[in-house]
């Protein structure tokens, strides 16, 4: 071997291990400090020396110098424009393309395409789901996501309609209300509760904490947001959603 090229591939060898020496530290640091955080990433901000954390849909900094954790956003001098939210549409961009949809409920058969992640006992997410049973030009895929925190009741009807034959017919009678007296009946298969679980885990990795969460033609709706998902199924182009609070 000639002694340019191994010049070379030693070069390559420091960079290599300067950029994990100086990356780990970082990481660990943050650890030391804060624990409790377990970023899903981190990586150099626009700002130098301070580092962007990501932790499922929330993004924070972090100040190795100081030490110091820092909350709100990082708006570009010349445009005007959050770094920080179109940070945060890549990052959703992302899980959107990696939801497995083949395990969702399938609904309708429409041109545009609304994910949905509802909780059962959920009064936004029944509001929105009888909103979207009206839209004949959607395919809905459903993933239950129920809470028992909030809803101790929740997880049996998501099981309920997972066991049955007609799921669409289960989760429309389920939203209206038409079990939320009685006893259920469910089934006893193991795949059931493996699907549940799947549903579940999909939502934790697409960073789904509250129901009801939409993704609509590529774009996320947290809530109850009426006007923004009536504007987003729209066939009226001119008629651009806006950033709106979300009604949950």
């Amino acid at each position: 071997m000639s002694k340019k090229l191994l010049v070379l591939l030693s070069v390559l060898l420091c960079v290599m291990c300067v950029q994990t020496v100086w990356a780990d530290p970082v990481e660990d640091k943050i650890k030391e400090i804060f624990p409790d955080v377990k970023p899903d990433s981190v990586k150099e901000s626009p700002i130098k020396g301070l580092y962007e954390v990501v932790k499922g849909n929330e993004i924070v900094y972090f100040d190795p110098v100081t030490g110091y954790l820092i909350f709100g956003e990082i708006v570009s001098p010349k445009e005007k424009k959050s770094i920080t939210a179109d940070r945060k549409r890549q990052l959703r961009e992302v899980k959107l393309k990696n939801i497995p949809l083949d395990k969702a409920l399938k609904i309708g058969s429409g041109k545009k395409t609304v994910v949905e992640f509802t909780d059962p006992d959920c009064p936004f997410c029944r509001k929105v789901g009888s909103y979207l049973a009206t839209r004949t030009d959607v395919t809905r895929y459903v993933f239950l996501f129920p809470i028992p925190q909030l809803h101790p009741k929740a997880a049996e009807k998501a099981k309920f309609i997972l066991c049955s034959a007609d799921k669409k017919k289960a989760l429309e009678d389920v939203m209206s209300g038409k079990h939320d007296n009685g006893t259920l009946e469910l089934c006893n298969d193991p795949k059931v509760d493996e699907l549940l679980k799947e549903h579940k885990a999909v939502g934790d990795s697409a960073g789904v904490t509250g129901t009801p969460l939409l993704i609509i033609e590529g774009t996320f709706v947290d809530g109850a947001n009426m006007p923004l998902i009536e504007k987003l199924l729209s066939d009226d182009k001119a008629a651009e959603p806006k950033d709106e609070q979300p009604k949950k």
